[in-house]
């Protein structure tokens, strides 16, 4: 847990008055929503006329058993459980977000209580938090004793399915992942003979429609590996995700990148992961669109490798402390210290959400994102078949 002094300062919430955060722009990579900073006002609800014309009154989902948070179901008059309208599940995450804005969580340790902000990962310090991640791990692998070697994969679908219309945005996203599911083992096929770690980002693109992009690390200054070597990755891909065509996962494609071809990977992955110092709620409403949909599917916008997560360790320690890694001390100099940490003797009592001035409270330990599958319907939105 952790101590006083990191609970409570500037970022802690004011009782009286508490501001959504808002800051300036930057700039983007070019497939991404144009900056629209000022278009949307955060505290209003989003009309349908502000949503894409082919996508505001869309269901989110369709694909039976489709799992979704339950802020973005309903019950038909015919008892069936569909998901609700894009627009409604858009506005469920920017008042769930804005909930955040307005919440914090209370210690109390011998009759003494302190708060620290509620966090979630579209919040932008959250943002810097992964980025800090990228550039530890980049520089990890800069660092590795035998060398390291790049590559990136990019993974994606066809935004239309087969009666030429958009696809749900939703189903997209999980056809993409079950692509990448299978396409990941291939990977291990691939790099059988090398030790590796990788990082997983979902990139919005213009449209709100998400991809995925996997950065590889192999610890082998020169390895024998081309792009070639990565056509049955790129293949389970297609196999897997149905609107994926082969035609834009091929090796010798922008699919498949490799070294010189990615000039500083960690702040090439990190333009996708995060808006740096920006309310979300003012971003573009495509690029919002995507958020909605990770956050109604329960996606991870950011996922390590294990090994991944044990080279960040080491490179933040060296980060924040000047230190190289064999001056951390004994492993159980370490367990000791963490042992200290976790029996500080702050005690997390309640979550507090201050509405018109008017604190609630609610048991933190009551927490968790309640999930409910679909009815749907096979025939509204089939994916396009892909040779």
């Amino acid at each position: 847990m952790s101590n006083k002094n990191s609970l409570v300062g500037a970022n802690a919430p004011d009782w009286d008055e508490i501001d959504p955060d808002g800051s300036s722009s930057r700039l983007t990579q070019t497939n991404r929503p144009r900056s629209a900073k000022g278009l949307v006002n955060p505290e209003i609800e989003l009309e349908p006329n502000e949503l894409p014309h082919d996508k505001r009154f869309d269901r989110i989902s369709v694909e039976p058993e489709r799992k979704l948070r339950d802020e973005c179901v309903h019950l038909t008059q015919k008892n069936e459980t569909q998901s609700r309208p894009l627009v409604d599940c858009v506005n469920e995450w920017r008042d769930w977000y804005r909930g955040y804005e307005q919440s914090h969580i209370e210690f109390e340790k011998d009759g003494e209580t302190v708060r620290a902000p509620l966090r979630n990962s579209y919040q932008p310090d959250y943002g810097k938090k992964d980025y800090a991640k990228l550039k530890d791990l980049e520089r990890g692998a800069e660092r590795h004793k035998d060398g390291s070697t790049t590559v990136m994969l990019t993974l994606t679908g066809s935004h239309v399915n087969a009666n030429g219309e958009p696809r749900c945005i939703a189903d997209h996203m999980r056809d993409v992942q079950g692509g990448y599911n299978a396409a990941r083992k291939r990977i291990a096929d691939v790099l059988s003979d090398y030790d590796w770690e990788y990082a997983r980002v979902w990139e919005p693109h213009k449209d709100g429609y998400g991809h995925l992009h996997i950065a590889i690390f192999i610890f082998d200054s020169d390895p024998e590996i081309t792009k070639s070597d990565f056509e049955p990755v790129m293949r389970s891909h297609v196999r897997n995700c149905k609107p994926a065509g082969y035609d834009a996962h091929k090796p010798e494609s922008d699919a498949v990148s490799m070294n010189d071809e990615i000039e500083n990977i960690g702040s090439y992955v990190c333009e996708y992961i995060g808006i740096f110092g920006e309310n979300p709620l003012e971003r573009p409403i495509e690029e919002q669109i995507f958020y909605a949909t990770t956050w109604a599917t329960a996606t991870q916008k950011v996922t390590f490798s294990n090994g991944a997560h044990e080279l960040m360790k080491i490179e933040q320690f060296r980060r924040e402390t000047g230190l190289k890694p064999e001056d951390r001390g004994s492993a159980e100099d370490e367990s000791e210290h963490e042992e200290i940490d976790e029996n500080t003797g702050w005690e997390a009592k309640a979550i507090c959400t201050v509405n018109s001035r008017t604190p609630h409270y609610n048991d933190p330990t009551s927490g968790g994102v309640d999930m409910t599958a679909i009815d749907g319907s096979d025939t509204l939105d089939p994916p396009p078949e892909r040779e």
